[in-house]
């Protein structure tokens, strides 16, 4: 057993060491998954009556496993190709997406943890309101598109 642990160890550290240049990015997508876990576990109970659901949570994990996996491949297959500084940018690009979209779901759940009214609410809702780009909903000409391309 005690060679085991050994070996373990030593692969874990082995594979840190691999990903350090972009441990920044994956240090940074550990805290937005945990903040998104937490923002959507206290609405769920606070807002929407639910009970904790650990479908739900292990679905959270899964969905972060996969951002890690596939930041993890995108260095690797980089590196393998010869170009660590591209697969660093491809990997740069990875985990901004995942924040912008991460980061529109924190602002909406707590959005609804807000009391209305206050100015906590306020804040956060013009926040959501120009990062998830609702005000493109208000724009006459791009309603009257999709309209039309709704129906073509």
């Amino acid at each position: 057993m005690y060679y085991l642990k050994n070996l373990l160890i030593g692969l874990a550290t082995s594979v840190a060491a691999y990903l350090n240049p972009i441990s920044g990015d994956i240090k940074s997508l550990i805290a937005l998954f945990a903040v998104n876990f937490l923002f959507g576990l206290l609405a769920g109970l606070l807002v929407h009556n639910e009970s904790f659901s650990f479908k739900k949570a292990f679905r959270c994990i899964l969905e972060a496993m996969a951002f890690f996996v596939m930041v993890c491949a995108i260095y690797y297959i980089g590196e393998q190709k010869g170009n660590p500084e591209g697969s660093l940018q491809c990997v740069s690009f990875v985990t901004y997406s995942v924040f912008y979209f991460y980061g529109v779901n924190i602002l909406r759940n707590w959005k609804q943890l807000c009391r209305q009214g206050s100015a906590t609410y306020k804040c956060v809702s013009f926040i959501y309101y120009v990062v998830s780009v609702e005000f493109i909903k208000n724009v006459p000409f791009l309603n009257n598109y999709q309209k039309i391309k709704i129906n073509q």
